[in-house]
């Protein structure tokens, strides 16, 4: 090599060695990426402490740490049967460490009648983690089979039948409402407070059928007979009893549980808390706790129980038009 080749070659190097220097500075200089979580999320459960909301929320929560890096931190937020709670978290920040847990259709019917100070487009969804159906119940002695006889004999004898229902307004209320306006069926609806009283007057013979959740009726299953569930699959305490759509009566109403963030949330956060949730869900540990605490696993994107809550409002506005409640 001669001696102009090697000052050459002394130059390039000199100059590639100012040019890496220069290049790892840049780069040190640059904020590290955000690894989402990061910390500790917050979760508004909008009631009391002990309910089934926070039983849920607890039960998911036993598996945040491993799926997230940390467990939630509890926010109670009651009043307005869980709208102030979910009002709440709507004006919250958006950055991903604020959530909450609700139910559906409940979530719809705050902007519908007006007791939620939040619209639906104020929330991301996450997505539904376990399904409540609800169950049509009668005495064990009934003549009914199944609802499919209930219904011929309300045609048979409109106005005379009665069908309790629990919480008035509510989401079971609403969807029972429509169901009988889509088949025609005229009954005498008997509305009760919760479902414990509703069970009592089943079990009592004050009305023919009552539809609620299967809760109330647990303590008591000898001395019923069910007619049908909600929902797309079987209710696996009672397994032999047909839904209402193998019965050729679409019906798919009951309580969702679901996780929310406010609306403008980054995507990629969002699809974080969605991918995470999932994984949850799909945990067969998850699903024992939560058959052990009385509710079934079902999953739903975030994006198709918003689609079912706008598929509610349109019906549930009819009723309460129809019914003028």
């Amino acid at each position: 090599m001669t001696l102009r080749k090697f000052y050459r070659l002394l130059a390039t190097l000199g100059i590639m060695a100012v040019a890496i220097g220069l290049s790892n500075r840049f780069i040190s200089d640059q904020p590290a990426a955000e690894v989402y979580p990061g910390k500790s999320i917050k979760i508004i459960v909008p009631f009391k402490p002990g309910g089934g909301s926070d039983r849920i929320a607890r039960t998911v929560n036993a598996f945040t740490e491993a799926e997230f890096g940390r467990s939630f931190i509890f926010q109670y937020k009651p009043g307005g049967g869980g709208h102030l709670g979910v009002g709440y978290l709507s004006k919250s920040r958006p950055d991903g460490y604020m959530i909450a847990t609700y139910n559906t259709p409940d979530l719809a019917l705050g902007p519908l009648t007006g007791t939620g100070q939040y619209d639906l487009d104020d929330l991301s969804i996450i997505g539904q983690i376990a399904f409540d159906p609800n169950v049509f119940a009668t005495l064990v002695n009934s003549p009914y089979a199944d609802m499919t006889a209930f219904m011929a004999d309300a045609k048979a004898r409109p106005g005379k039948i009665r069908l309790g229902i629990a919480q008035p307004k509510g989401g079971t209320h609403l969807s029972t409402l429509a169901m009988l306006d889509q088949q025609n069926i005229d009954v005498s609806v008997v509305l009760f407070a919760g479902g414990s009283e509703l069970a009592t007057a089943v079990l009592g013979g004050q009305v023919d059928v009552g539809i609620s959740g299967l809760t109330p009726f647990l303590g008591s299953m000898e001395r019923v007979k069910f007619l049908a569930t909600t929902g797309e699959a079987r209710h696996p305490k009672i397994p032999n009893t047909k839904t209402m759509n193998e019965l050729g009566i679409p019906m798919n109403s009951g309580i969702g549980r679901v996780f929310l963030a406010p609306s403008g949330i980054d995507s990629a956060k969002l699809e974080r808390l969605r991918r995470g949730f999932r994984k949850i869900y799909a945990t067969e540990a998850f699903k024992v706790e939560m058959r052990k605490i009385g509710n079934e696993p079902v999953w739903l994107d975030g994006e198709q129980v918003k689609a079912n809550l706008a598929e509610f409002s349109e019906s549930a506005a009819r009723m309460i038009k129809k019914y003028g409640l």
